[in-house]
């Protein structure tokens, strides 16, 4: 839910009420689509579109400018501290400097976000799942997970091919979907920790989706952090690796 006081606080500055509640969830979210702006913002459709725009042309949000284009913020300290600065300026200073954010390339750079709260790992890890196009790998060692997202990954695997790939196999009793075991690679890279290289950190959840986005669960000393990146350079890659390795549960059930 949007803090009606932060959408106060955002209007004072000049945004309209559509600008306010956008910049607000991308500044949660970090990157996302216009659709899954629509549906967490419930501002009509039809206005998605402009309120990007505008946000863009006074440069508080870039895009990605591929299709579909995903939308993230701007540093929010850099953005604030140019707001200072052009205060002091005449509104044609300022809508030259806007103009000019507005022909700059849009950053195509592996950006990586990191997701602090549970709502904000819970809502992009479900509209992953929700936009994936062409594949799915979902890791998780963790029953927690696995009964949260449940149904998000149910509905998925109807749509593309999804790999869940669990470290043990009784986790797989209670999945809804095929469940898949690793080798020696991915249970020591993201199950277990090999003798002598614990630091305290460890994997809770991996997803990959489309071989071009992925996002991590990691905690450490109780504290989770969500890291999303897009586009992820090594996505690909890794998920060749990954899908080349694993087995299903059932087949190593039947051999014993």
């Amino acid at each position: 839910m949007i803090d009606d006081s932060l959408l106060s606080q955002m209007k004072e500055i000049g945004m309209s009420e559509y600008e306010a509640k956008v910049y607000v969830i991308l500044s949660a979210l970090r990157v996302a689509s216009a659709r899954e702006i629509h549906e967490q913002t419930k501002i009509p459709r039809g206005r998605i579109y402009e309120t990007l725009t505008t946000l863009a042309q006074k440069g508080f949000i870039v895009s990605s400018g591929k299709a579909p284009q995903r939308y993230s913020p701007v540093d929010v300290t850099r953005t604030f501290e140019r707001l200072k600065r052009e205060s002091v300026n005449s509104l044609e200073g300022l809508h030259e400097r806007l103009k000019a954010l507005e022909t700059e390339s849009p950053v195509p750079l592996m950006q990586g976000y990191k997701l602090l709260t549970d709502w904000t790992r819970d809502n992009q890890i479900r509209m992953i799942l929700h936009r994936a196009k062409t594949e799915i790998i979902f890791l998780c060692n963790d029953e927690e997970f696995l009964k949260k997202y449940g149904s998000d990954i149910s509905r998925a695997a109807k749509r593309v091919p999804l790999y869940l790939i669990v470290g043990r196999k009784e986790l797989a009793e209670s999945a809804t979907v095929k469940c898949y075991l690793g080798g020696k690679d991915i249970g020591s890279s993201f199950f277990h920790t090999v003798a002598g290289e614990s630091n305290g950190l460890s994997m809770k959840l991996l997803l990959l989706a489309d071989r071009v986005e992925s996002l991590s669960i990691l905690e450490e000393n109780g504290k989770r952090t969500g890291i999303f990146i897009y586009p992820d350079m090594y996505a690909g890659y890794l998920s060749r690796k990954i899908v080349q390795e694993i087995v299903p549960v059932e087949r190593l059930q039947k051999r014993s």
